[in-house]
């Protein structure tokens, strides 16, 4: 798809529909069935857009827009000017990732600190952020023993604060106090402690003490 001709998210006009790839960042409940869905997208950056009756309907929402699912999103300007999705097609949703807790919290984790550091306002390098983020996740996912998994998120999160300028530990060797150290500066920055940190604690000494 050539992401080059795709009208700038803020000149969608009122009715006007555009499909675009996502990566679905964090989802929270809205009214009775509805859903706000946080996402990241190569042409245009981040984006928040509510998914109406979405707890509902498996033929407009198959996944029911879980977090971590990589598909197709159809999003489409509403009269109130806010954001709608109309369809989310997935593609793949990682379920080995989703059958294993280790996993589960380092993909959590990667996200949360992706979602949290990069704005809705900019579209910029959203390709390559986009790449990143997608392969750190297929790493965690197919990764064969838990180093190579925290590897993977180690070297994605030094990408994203590299690019948001935070930090710079592209030098540092990968490992438990690396990562302690990235998550600091990210936690700094954004004057907000990770959530998923907490969770994150128990693998770091596993991983230290093998």
């Amino acid at each position: 798809m050539d992401f080059q001709h795709l009208p700038p998210i803020e000149k969608l006009r009122i009715g006007q529909d555009l499909a675009v790839p996502a990566l679905v960042l964090r989802v929270r409940p809205y009214r009775d069935s509805d859903i706000i869905a946080h996402m990241l997208t190569p042409s245009l950056g981040k984006i928040s857009a509510i998914a109406r009756h979405a707890r509902g309907s498996r033929k407009r929402f198959p996944s029911s827009l879980d977090l971590f699912d990589r598909g197709t999103v159809r999003i489409v300007r509403e009269r109130n000017g806010a954001l709608g999705i109309k369809e989310f097609t997935p593609s793949h949703s990682l379920q080995k990732l989703r059958g294993d807790l280790d996993k589960l919290i380092l993909a959590s984790l990667l996200c949360e600190a992706f979602d949290l550091i990069l704005q809705e306002d900019s579209a910029e390098d959203s390709t390559q952020t986009f790449e990143v983020l997608d392969l750190a996740l297929n790493a965690v996912d197919e990764a064969t023993e838990l180093k190579g998994a925290l590897r993977a998120v180690y070297l994605a999160l030094v990408s994203l604060t590299q690019q948001g300028g935070i930090t710079n530990l592209g030098s540092a060797a990968p490992g438990t106090r690396a990562l302690a150290q990235l998550l600091d500066a990210i936690e700094a920055f954004c004057e907000k402690r990770l959530m998923t940190r907490s969770s994150l604690a128990p693998i770091l000494k596993r991983i230290s003490a093998g």
